[in-house]
C-alpha cells in the first residue's frame, strides 16, 4: 500500500459551513482560496467562509443565480471539494469494503453515489465514485471531510492499493442547467448528448486534459469538469465564452444550497453526519447487502430489520416563516424531531425544509409544526424531491 498525501487540511466536524470554520483552533484557521479567486473578484463576487475556504457566496443575487440554473445555465467553482484517487490491482475489492454501494457491476466510465460508514453504520461521508480505468477510481468527497476520509481509507488499505490526494493538483467546475450540454460540448469539442447521467469520460476541455462527468448537485441536467489546477482558469474562461451569450451566469454557494435543497439532496454536516445512518437519511437504496462484507454491514442489517426510529423528511411551510437548522419540529403537540436544512424555494415560491422526525410523523401529508423563533408554524410533510426537472439525459 502506498499513500500520496500532498497537503494537510485539518479536519473539523462540519455543522454548517461557517460554524465549521469558526470552531477550528486559531492556528488551523488558514483560509484557502481557489485558483480562480482573481476571476471571482473580477466578477464582483461576495465571498463567504466554507469549510476553511473563501468561496463565492453570490455574484449578483442568490435568487437570480438560482433561476439561471433552472432556466438557462450556471457555472460553479467547486474546486473546494476533496478529490482523491484509489488505484491498483486491489482497488475495486478495497472500495467494495469501504462503501455501502455495490461496485461489482460498475464499469469503466460509470459513477456511483455512495455513503461511507463506520462500524456502527453512521455516515462518515457521502461521495461520488467514478471508475476511470479498470484499476483506477476517482472519489469526490466533501470539503470538510477530505482529511478524515483520507486517513480512514489509509487506515483500512492493504497491499495492491495506492491512495492519492489530488487536492493540490486538480480542481473542478460544475456547469448546470437546461443548456449545459451544448455549452460543455463547445468547451470539450465533442458530442455529449448521449453521455448518460452518472457516466463520465476522459477527454479535453479548452484543450486541456480533463474528466467530464454528467453529474451535479442541483437537480438539473449538468456536467462536472475536473482538470489540473493550472488549466482550470482556461476551462473557466472557455466556458464563459461559450455560455455567456446564452445567458449563463456564475453561481455561488448560496444558490448551490437552495438548488440542492429543492432537489432533496442532503448536505453533510447539516442533514447527514456520523450519528445518522443511510436508512434514517432515506438512502437505504445505497446499501447493498448482497455484496461481500463491508464496514458497517452488521449494524445496518440490524437497523434494516428493526426499522429506523427517525427518518429524514421534506416539508413545506403552510404559514410565513423560514425553517432553519436546529428548529424544533412538533407533531400532535410534542417534539418529534428538528429541522436540518431550510430555505425559501424560488422555484416553488414557498419555504421548504428537511428534518428528522419519528417514524409515525414521516408520511407525506402529515401535519407538522415548526417552531420558528418560538412561534409554532404550520408545515406539511411532502414526498421528496421538492423539484424534479423534466429534461432527458
Amino acid at each position: 500500500m502506498q499513500v500520496t498525501a500532498e497537503a494537510y487540511v485539518p479536519y473539523t466536524p462540519h455543522k454548517g459551513a461557517q460554524r465549521a470554520t469558526k470552531q477550528m483552533p486559531l492556528f488551523q484557521q488558514t483560509v484557502r482560496r481557489s485558483v480562480l479567486h482573481a476571476a471571482h473578484e473580477a466578477l464582483h463576487a461576495k465571498f463567504s467562509r466554507f469549510s476553511g475556504w473563501e468561496m463565492p457566496l453570490y455574484y449578483t443575487s442568490i435568487l437570480k443565480e438560482h433561476r439561471a440554473v433552472r432556466s438557462v445555465c450556471g457555472i460553479f467553482d467547486v474546486s473546494h471539494l476533496g478529490l482523491l484517487e484509489v488505484r491498483g490491482p486491489s482497488a475495486g475489492e478495497f472500495l467494495q469494503r469501504m462503501v455501502t454501494q455495490d461496485l461489482g457491476k460498475l464499469v469503466v466510465g460509470q459513477a456511483r453515489y455512495t455513503p461511507m460508514c463506520n462500524e456502527q453504520g453512521g455516515i462518515l461521508d457521502e461521495m461520488i465514485l467514478y471508475r476511470l480505468e479498470e484499476e483506477r477510481y476517482r472519489l469526490v468527497v466533501n470539503a470538510a471531510n477530505a482529511e478524515r476520509d483520507l486517513a480512514w481509507l489509509t487506515e483500512h488499505s492493504s497491499l495492491g492499493v495506492e491512495i492519492l490526494d489530488l487536492r493540490q493538483r486538480m480542481g473542478a467546475l460544475a456547469i448546470q442547467g437546461p443548456l449545459s450540454c451544448g455549452i460543455v460540448e463547445r468547451v470539450c469539442g465533442m458530442a455529449l448528448l448521449n453521455l448518460r447521467y452518472y457516466r463520465c469520460l476522459l477527454g479535453h476541455a479548452a484543450g486541456c486534459q480533463a474528466l467530464i462527468a454528467r453529474t451535479g448537485y442541483t437537480g438539473e441536467d449538468g456536467f462536472e469538469i475536473m482538470a489540473p489546477l493550472q488549466d482550470l482558469p482556461a476551462v473557466w474562461e472557455a466556458s464563459f465564452e461559450a455560455g455567456r451569450p446564452l445567458g449563463m451566469l456564475p453561481v455561488g454557494l448560496g444558490a448551490r444550497d437552495t438548488l440542492r435543497l429543492e432537489a432533496g439532496m442532503p448536505l453533510y454536516g447539516g442533514d447527514l453526519d456520523e450519528t445518522t445512518t443511510p436508512f434514517e437519511a432515506g438512502l437505504g437504496r445505497t446499501v447493498a447487502f448482497g455484496k461481500p462484507d463491508f464496514i458497517g454491514r452488521s449494524a445496518l442489517w440490524r437497523l434494516s430489520q428493526e426499522g429506523a426510529r427517525q427518518l429524514l423528511v421534506g416539508f413545506v411551510m403552510e404559514e410565513p416563516g423560514v425553517p432553519r437548522h436546529g428548529y424544533p419540529l412538533q407533531f400532535g403537540g410534542r417534539k418529534v424531531g428538528q429541522v436540518t436544512s431550510g430555505t425559501y424555494s424560488p422555484t416553488l415560491a414557498r419555504n421548504i425544509g428537511l428534518g428528522y422526525v419519528v417514524r409515525e410523523a414521516s408520511e407525506p401529508g402529515t401535519a407538522l409544526t415548526a417552531v420558528i423563533h418560538g412561534r409554532p408554524t404550520r408545515a406539511t410533510v411532502v414526498a421528496l424531491p421538492f423539484y424534479r426537472h423534466h429534461g432527458k439525459h
